[in-house]
């Protein structure tokens, strides 16, 4: 007799969640296909999670969730955090596509997720107080500082004909860390 283990089923249905929500959006996305790679029945998906939004919901949060905790900023080594979540967006692209279906079909539609603002308040408090050190510079202000880490981190992410011409990786992460290294230091 098969043992049910429903913590398992929830992850499995998150993964397929993040497959099929990278690959199509939250509008493009089906549940039937999500079920299918899950390996369970439609029904099953809106019995752990209700609908297709709060799929949607659970698999970005997850996502986000596990980024932060795998990558945490270091505001005492800023370039290298951004090395870091460089390499996490060659090595997951799907989380990136995640990411930009999110800002494509969610950005101002309603407030934004506990853990996003949480993340965000966390970082520009984090930035804030290596600034009073004297260990990042205050040129910007920490949420500035925030957005273009991020936005350096990831410009390689979605390419672009300006950025296809690039093709060298290793190239491309020290461009990131040796930006993020000039923009900070004080």
């Amino acid at each position: 007799m098969a043992v049910r283990d429903p913590e398992a089923k929830r992850q499995q249905l998150l993964d397929a969640g993040l497959a099929e929500f990278a690959a199509y959006g939250i509008a493009g996305a089906r549940i039937d296909r999500i079920a299918k790679l899950a390996g369970c029945s439609a029904g099953l998906v809106y019995t752990y999670f209700g609908s297709k939004d709060e799929l949607f919901e659970a698999v970005f949060e997850a996502i986000l969730r596990r980024t932060l905790a795998g990558i945490p900023i270091t505001p005492d080594d800023l370039p290298g955090y951004a090395g870091r979540l460089f390499d996490s967006h060659e090595t997951h692209p799907e989380v990136v596509r995640l990411i930009t279906w999110h800002q494509l079909e969610r950005a101002g539609s309603g407030p934004p997720l506990r853990a996003v603002t949480e993340a965000a308040r966390a970082k520009v408090d984090a930035i804030n107080a290596a600034q009073r050190d004297g260990i990042v510079s205050d040129r910007f202000r920490p949420a500035q500082i925030v957005a273009l880490v991020l936005s350096l981190s990831a410009m390689w992410s979605s390419p672009g004909p300006e950025t296809c011409a690039v093709t060298d990786r290793a190239f491309r992460r020290a461009t990131v860390v040796e930006a993020v290294r000039r923009l900070v230091e004080p």
